[in-house]
């Protein structure tokens, strides 16, 4: 690497969490992965390799291409795309083996019509809104739609789901959607409409609402380690680090200024390190004088504005640093430690924008493979 910016995956601290997050539910609960936007940035096929080897019964993705890409890679178990498709793509659905997250009764229509000329009946996941406003028929109306798509014979009602808007903050509506939700499964029942798999907890569900475990959840930011919630000790490992080093370091003196909008004005003299990493990569701007870095055990700020490529570091008048030494950026040293939820809460974003919005053109080095005897 020419430009010295990498991300660390742990392979073993990726098993840790799933293992967890097993034991925690117990074996009636199935799981469905969720691994979209290349895993939320930990890069697709390598996790879907990892947790696949571990067992995972589905996994949950954000584009058909991405399916495609597991499929193409060898991977024959379960596959759900999370999001509504367009009309015309649903010749790939049949032909890759794809589950369809189904909202609209036209896309209904045209599946079936192609699952009849392939000679298939592909399995659907229905999805309701009960609160979140996105994807999905509200639950008020969801009932005739959903008595409609059982009539087509050649469409599998295998699941039905929803989403939570405020499980992190709003306990009372979350468990108003649990209930909705519940009371409308328990509703179609009575006419004889049931589904294989209901699930409606996220990473948040499933950690602070253990009734809205059903027999199905979709963990996502704790598979990797990222807390989603407190109030449950799974004993998570983090599985994604950021790392750089240092390639160039000036002395400045008092009244100096460093970066873009001379933000940050040396209130003496200055050791300033400049490291390979910027909001180009992913690393947010809101972080610009704000957030910190480890280097050689112990933390140092940011100086001034984030830049395209680059980020300034306050060294104080520390010597005994040099050009080449690693910087974290995210991630741990010895005694030392910079979590995505940190970063996340002095950017005044989430944990989920910090890792999908590392550029995928950072490479990934995947370590602690299981050995296979």
């Amino acid at each position: 690497m020419t430009r010295p910016l990498w991300i660390e995956v742990d392979l073993r601290a990726l098993r840790n969490n799933l293992g967890a997050v097993k034991k925690y539910l117990g074996p009636k609960v199935k799981i469905v992965a969720t691994i979209k936007q290349s895993a939320y940035g930990h890069g697709l096929l390598p996790i879907a390799r990892e947790l696949g080897r571990q067992g995972v019964d589905c996994f949950g993705l954000g584009s058909v291409e991405e399916a495609i890409a597991l499929r193409e890679d060898g991977f024959e178990g379960s596959l759900l795309v999370l999001s509504a498709v367009l009309d015309e793509f649903v010749s790939h659905f049949i032909h890759y083996n794809i589950i369809p997250t189904v909202v609209d009764l036209g896309f209904a229509r045209k599946l079936d019509k192609a699952a009849k000329v392939a000679k298939k009946i592909v399995p659907i996941h229905v999805k309701i809104d009960t609160g979140m406003g996105r994807l999905g028929i509200y639950y008020n109306k969801a009932h005739d739609f959903i008595k409609k798509l059982s009539n087509f014979k050649n469409l599998s009602l295998e699941g039905i789901y929803t989403h939570f808007s405020v499980a992190d903050s709003d306990k009372k509506f979350t468990n108003q959607q649990i209930s909705v939700f519940n009371n409308f499964i328990k509703q179609l029942a009575k006419e004889k409409i049931t589904f294989k798999f209901c699930h409606c907890a996220n990473s948040i569900g499933i950690i602070k609402y253990p009734n809205a475990h059903f027999n199905m959840v979709r963990p996502g930011l704790i598979l990797y380690g990222i807390e989603a919630a407190k109030g449950l000790n799974l004993n998570l490992k983090p599985v994604l680090s950021l790392k750089s080093k240092i390639i160039f370091i000036k002395k400045i003196t008092k009244g100096r200024s460093v970066s873009y909008g001379r933000n940050y004005i040396a209130k003496g003299t200055r050791n300033i390190a400049t490291v390979a990493v910027g909001y180009a990569d992913g690393y947010p701007w809101a972080l610009s004088n704000k957030s910190r870095v480890i280097i050689k055990d112990d933390f140092f700020n940011l100086a001034g504005r984030i830049c395209m490529d680059h980020i300034m570091i306050d060294l104080g008048r520390r010597a005994d640093i040099k050009v080449g030494d690693e910087v974290i950026l995210i991630g741990r040293s010895k005694r030392k430690k910079l979590s995505i939820k940190e970063l996340a809460k002095i950017a005044n974003t989430i944990s989920y924008e910090i890792v999908s919005c590392l550029s995928l053109k950072i490479p990934r080095i995947y370590r602690n493979f299981l050995k296979v005897k």
